[in-house]
């Protein structure tokens, strides 16, 4: 029974805490988001594509407009990608420039509806 309660108490804590921020869970380290976090990014993290992608693309649980994309290949400053103004949706995307074979990382930051912020970033090799 004293288990039970524990196991209780211990639920309704961490509802009680959640239900104070309603953006609990947004903050994101440095890394890509895992995918337990609901997002997702084409490409993916460790992802190792077969040439150029043509596009990086961010899929969340709930509506956040792009904000920006910054494109770093190994041992180079990192490039800002142009984020053309568009709705909020729960998948968003740039078009990629050409990438040569290298490994690279797209650092990204996107805004919900609500003024709440999100970033991550994703590394992956192009061959």
């Amino acid at each position: 029974m004293i288990r039970t309660l524990v196991v209780t108490a211990a639920l309704a804590f961490a509802g009680a805490a959640a239900a104070q921020d309603p953006h609990a869970g947004h903050a994101m380290p440095a890394q890509a988001a895992a995918p337990q976090s609901g997002i997702t990014t084409v490409p993916a993290n460790g992802a190792m594509t077969q040439g150029s992608p043509e596009r990086f693309s961010v899929t969340f649980p709930h509506a956040m407009v792009l904000k920006t994309v910054a494109l770093s290949a190994e041992g180079q400053a990192p490039v800002d990608v142009t984020v053309p103004a568009a709705p909020a949706a729960a998948t968003v995307g740039v078009a990629l420039p050409r990438l040569a074979p290298g490994n690279y990382t797209a650092a990204w930051t996107a805004e919900g509806p609500d003024g709440h912020k999100m970033s991550g970033s994703v590394s992956f090799m192009v061959h």
